[in-house]
């Protein structure tokens, strides 16, 4: 064990304190779990006394580390004794339960009894001995949250907190130790799915660095008989080479590496081939530069929608990883599964995906006598700073591509074997023999006795409620997952009120349950629960602000309580994640009118004229117009006149799009109030749209009586611009214009509404006809001063 003990002292210099662990041989795991020490803190429930706070952080790490050998990156041993009960039980988190299949979670409970110790003790001066047990603390709380099958609230406050601490004793490490552990704090909110806080620090991350990561298009092509190249996507480093870090070679050039296998298609290329022969080159870059590369890869595959652009999107990233010469062991691992993950949705490449996770699948499960293998030292380097998968999963996924080959036989015995009883569930149901899903449950309650997960998995299996109730009450009812199941049973037969009651106590058990908090504002929503589904949203949403559905929930919540300033905040909020969705738009307008948001009014109007062909809403406009004309108070106290040239533009766009549409023209005279020629004009053009969208318009009293009255105030504005406005002679001529123009369409007002001789228009007639005869006086003189 001292030798262990004098490699891992390396945890309190500068840069060692991420690497010191290469240098070790995974027999030596041995050392610490047979030690006095290791059992002394796994049985009692306060540490020991006496013992020194280095020598509890070299226990912690080295059971750590074997427990990830064990777990998550092999070699692995023959077989494992099966972990025992008050074990599991103390690494529970907010009612979730360890993977059935993680082996030595002694190791990890050691961990987390050491941790909470030495992080309560721990000074907030950034000394070297903090930074170190901050940084394995982070590194613990992720491994623990990977173990787990859902997310917990809790490591995520702790992680969370932890990390800020972390940041405040980074400030005087050197800049490379800085990059590197701000990479692990990135990825820890990425594997968190906090999409928002992953992205601040994605983009510190960069800003320490100087490193930049974006993709462009160049020409190429990606079949073996295209003729025409097409843009193809291609990853752009820039900063790197300034950080003067080690080429590969020299940091792993020893490591044996997974390669990606060949694809044996008769029509794809193996990658894509670029007109320009220099970007074929595989730019080989640094370990840690490829680890910057494999987090922003993962960030955007954990924080966009699984659609065909986003895979094609990540193909570039994947690229530059799967042809490094040398590299992370773990980094290749992580590379090569994510590109099986996508590969698996396209028949041309799911045969390679199925190979290259068989692969993987045997790396992992391979025992340490197998010499071509790598070794654990190999295998733990920069691990942290990469994307841990664990056995298990690996597993999962082999089957899951299996079933999409129909082969869902062999991938059933996977799935038993790693005992995904809710994937069993689903074979048995594609083989029309669900019933036996069952069986194989209860035989494992009576073989192995009961457990909270066994009697969901029952329930599922058999649409028994009283097993979730089992379930419930074998947890001593502080299972989320027991409530989760339960409410999720009445949740897809629609009885939305017991869906909300068990949703919401395994809410109140583990809050960071977002498809659980998602299905309970649904359910609130049909049920006109508003409040329920506002606390249910608003919850969502204080964890991760990505996604425009929630906030937009939220907003339908707070309009239906009568809090529509909140919901116009809220979808503001909304509006960040998704500009181009019109039916959010449309809510923000409305909102935004109810309450008095009137600038706010304008841009949405303006964003749908966008995104909508010929967007329409009167009763809007009116409302708008009208508080810009009466200078009326925004929710600002400001007078909404300072609008006025913001509506008048957005009303010439709308006018544009609906060059027939009068009223449209009518809004926009009603804004001019300096310049009468450019309201005369505009109204106009109201008659001229009237008028040719309906040529049967005087025989509807409504629409004659609108176009009389439209005619009037043409006329009465002529002529006071013609009498207002004689001064320059350049204007004079276009006011004439405007008044004989003005005298033609009243004439033609008067014949067309006389013929239908509508009551309601006799009177606004008499008018317009004794103002066509005004016009025509003031149009003689002014010919006669010529």
């Amino acid at each position: 064990m001292e030798s262990l003990l004098a490699s891992l002292n390396q945890c309190n210099e500068h840069a060692p304190a991420n690497r010191y662990y290469e240098h070790l041989i995974g027999t030596e795991w041995n050392a610490f779990l047979e030690s006095t020490i290791f059992d002394e803190v796994l049985k009692q429930e306060s540490i020991p006394s006496g013992v020194k706070d280095e020598e509890l952080l070299h226990l912690a790490i080295g059971c750590l580390l074997a427990f990830m050998q064990h777990n998550f990156l092999g070699p692995r041993e023959k077989s494992y004794p099966k972990p025992e009960p008050e074990i599991l039980a103390q690494l529970k988190s907010d009612g979730e339960e360890l993977n059935v299949n993680v082996v030595r979670a002694e190791c990890l409970l050691v961990c987390k009894k050491i941790f909470n110790h030495l992080t309560t003790d721990c000074d907030a001066e950034s000394t070297p001995s903090s930074v170190c047990v901050r940084l394995w603390n982070q590194r613990y709380l992720l491994i623990h949250q990977r173990c787990l099958d859902d997310l917990t609230h809790t490591l995520y406050e702790q992680f969370n907190t932890n990390a800020a601490a972390l940041e405040a004793a980074l400030t005087d490490e050197p800049k490379i130790v800085q990059i590197e552990h701000y990479l692990e704090i990135f990825l820890g909110f990425v594997q968190f799915k906090r999409i928002t806080k992953s992205a601040a620090w994605l983009q510190k991350l960069e800003t320490i660095s100087g490193v930049t990561l974006s993709v462009e298009g160049v020409l190429g092509v990606r079949t073996k008989f295209q003729q025409n190249a097409l843009p193809q996507l291609t990853l752009r480093l820039q900063g790197f080479n300034e950080l003067g870090l080690p080429d590969a070679t020299e940091t792993h050039g020893h490591v044996t590496l997974p390669s990606i296998l060949k694809l044996e298609d008769e029509v794809r290329l193996e990658k894509v081939k670029y007109l320009n022969e220099q970007e074929n080159e595989d730019i080989q870059l640094p370990a840690l530069i490829q680890n910057m590369v494999l987090g922003k890869m993962y960030y955007l595959y954990v924080s966009q929608p699984k659609e065909q652009l986003t895979l094609e999107e990540l193909q570039p990233y994947i690229t530059s990883l799967v042809y490094q010469r040398f590299g992370p062991w773990v980094t290749r691992v992580a590379t090569l599964f994510l590109n099986a993950t996508t590969e698996a949705t396209h028949k041309r490449t799911v045969d390679r995906s199925l190979r290259q996770i068989e692969e993987l699948v045997r790396q992992l499960d391979a025992s340490a006598d197998e010499a071509a293998l790598p070794p654990i030292a190999d295998r733990l380097s920069m691990a942290f700073s990469s994307w841990l998968i664990s056995g298990w999963q690996m597993k999962e996924k082999l089957a899951d591509v299996m079933v999409s080959l129909g082969l869902v036989k062999g991938a059933l015995e996977i799935y038993q074997q790693v005992e995904s009883w809710e994937r069993v569930i689903d074979c048995y149901t594609v083989l029309e023999m669900r019933h036996l899903a069952a069986n194989i449950i209860e035989q494992l309650i009576e073989r192995n006795g009961p457990s909270v997960r066994l009697y969901c998995m029952l329930g599922d299996a058999t649409d028994n409620v009283d097993c979730y109730r089992q379930a419930w009450e074998l947890s001593r009812e502080t299972s989320a997952s027991a409530q989760r199941h339960w409410g999720n049973y009445y949740f897809v037969r629609k009885d939305y009120g017991s869906a909300i009651e068990h949703l919401r106590r395994s809410i109140e058990i583990n809050c960071l349950q977002e498809p659980t908090l998602l299905r309970l504002g649904y359910a609130a929503l049909q049920l006109e629960r508003w409040e329920e589904a506002a606390h249910a949203y608003r919850l969502y949403t204080s964890f991760e602000s990505h996604g425009f559905e929630p906030w937009n929930n939220l907003a339908k919540a707070y309009i239906k309580l009568g809090e529509k300033p909140r919901a116009h905040m809220v979808l503001q909020e909304a509006l960040k994640c998704n500009y181009g969705s019109w039916m959010v738009w449309e809510n923000f307008l409305l909102v935004s009118v109810d309450t008095r948001n009137i600038e706010d009014a304008l841009n949405a109007y303006e964003r749908l004229l966008g995104l909508k062909e010929r967007y329409y809403d009167r009763q809007v406009l009116d409302i708008v117009v009208c508080a810009i004309v009466t200078e009326e108070k925004d929710a600002d106290g400001i007078s909404c006149a300072r609008l006025r040239k913001k509506a008048i533009k957005l009303l010439g766009h709308a006018c544009a799009q609906q060059p027939n549409n009068g009223y449209l023209y009518e809004l926009a005279a009603e804004l001019e109030d300096t310049d009468l020629l450019k309201r005369c004009q505009k109204l106009q053009n109201a008659y001229r749209g009237y008028t040719q969208s309906n040529s049967q318009w005087s025989n509807v009293p409504e629409t004659c009586l609108t176009v009389v009255n439209l005619c009037v105030r043409l006329c009465e504005y002529s002529l006071r611009a013609f009498t207002e406005g004689k001064t320059e002679s350049d204007r004079f001529i276009a006011l004439r214009s405007q008044l004989s123009s003005a005298r033609l369409t009243g004439q033609a007002c008067v014949r067309s509404a006389s013929s239908a001789a509508w009551p309601d228009c006799v009177e606004p007639l008499g008018t317009l006809v004794d103002l066509v005869d005004k016009l025509t006086t003031e149009l003689k003189q002014a010919m006669g001063q010529q």
